[in-house]
């Protein structure tokens, strides 16, 4: 399944997310910014790869987190 908390830009932003969370006791705006770009890219990019499929892969590739779900997933992990 493609997930876009997967993409290697995620990777390599992860420890700077954390980094900022553990310094300043909140999540970075421009973090958000760049992850929800991120997210947008990869689902407006794909959403035509799954429209032809069955409705049940399409549910579960549109119904990925929301950036906020995995950034408070990733905190409370």
């Amino acid at each position: 399944m493609i997930n876009w908390t997967k993409d290697e830009r995620i990777a390599a932003m992860l420890p700077q997310v954390i980094a900022h969370a553990n310094e300043h006791d909140e999540f970075s705006l421009d973090h958000e910014a760049q992850m929800e770009a991120i997210r947008e890219e990869y689902m407006w990019e794909r959403s035509n790869d799954y429209r032809g499929e069955s409705a049940d892969a399409f549910e579960e590739w549109h119904g990925q987190p929301t950036v906020e779900e995995f950034v408070v997933a990733l905190f409370d992990a």
